[in-house]
């Protein structure tokens, strides 16, 4: 599907769009002889290979993470209430801007819980690259470390007796303050692999569920049945359905 895309876009003229730039790059590595690219990676897996990350980690990941976060809104109606008192508060009847994002502290804090109970990536994969010794375990070159995620999240000598609830005041003091060890929380990653749209995805996150906040009130269907699923990433078996209600 995405080839069929990309070949759909050989014209000579086109706007400098993402895919754009992609291509222009992918043209750059073959004119180069290929040099610029692993052996066994072509320009036409160089490109899908970058659509790809760019759709699960850029719209997929932000999508989910912003249903998850309006199902425990729904579930949980005085953090909803709260929420919507504060946008109503910070923004009135304008649409949000950058000042009035970094205002919204609940809303964070809420973002932030979200992304603790449901991170959108479940797993976290590091490879060995030379023999480690570990906490008295000995690890080989090339072995694969993943790190769950979701269990880290959501381990009590972490986060406290109340690690399986939804409570989005432990992170009222930022996310250093949210759990014993501030670095257990990596919804985004860790280190230099450290997801660079961070800051972007919670600029979304914020816009998307405030202004959900300020047109609607909303409670779960009847017919919500609850279960996370891994498909690559966390999503909703099921799917999630909300009755919405006009203010």
């Amino acid at each position: 599907m995405i080839l069929k895309i990309v070949r759909a876009r050989r014209s000579p003229i086109h706007e400098k769009d993402l895919l754009q730039l992609i291509l222009d790059a992918a043209k750059s590595y073959e004119e180069s002889g290929g040099d610029q690219l692993p052996a066994d990676v072509s320009a036409e897996m160089f490109i899908v290979d970058n659509c790809k990350s760019i759709y699960f980690a850029g719209h997929e990941n932000t999508g989910l993470t912003a249903s998850w976060c309006l199902m425990l809104l729904a579930a949980y109606p005085e953090w909803q209430a709260r929420a919507r008192a504060e946008v109503l508060d910070v923004c009135g009847t304008e649409l949000p801007n950058d000042s009035m994002l970094r205002q919204m502290k609940v809303l964070t804090m809420i973002i932030h819980e979200t992304l603790r109970l449901y991170p959108p990536v479940a797993f976290v994969v590091r490879e060995a690259l030379q023999d480690i010794s570990f906490k008295r375990i000995e690890i080989p070159k090339g072995t694969n470390i993943e790190i769950p995620i979701p269990i880290l999240h959501q381990q009590s000598e972490l986060w406290g007796p109340d690690t399986h609830k939804f409570n989005p005041e432990r992170f009222a003091k930022g996310i250093a303050k949210a759990c014993k060890v501030p670095s257990a929380y990596i919804p985004f990653g860790i280190g230099s692999r450290t997801c660079v749209g961070q800051n972007f995805a919670m600029i979304e996150l914020k816009v998307i569920v405030s202004m959900i906040l300020s047109r609607f009130t909303f409670s779960l269907s009847p017919g919500y049945q609850h279960s996370p699923v891994f498909r690559l990433v966390l999503e909703p078996e099921h799917g999630i359905y909300l009755y919405l209600q006009r203010i």
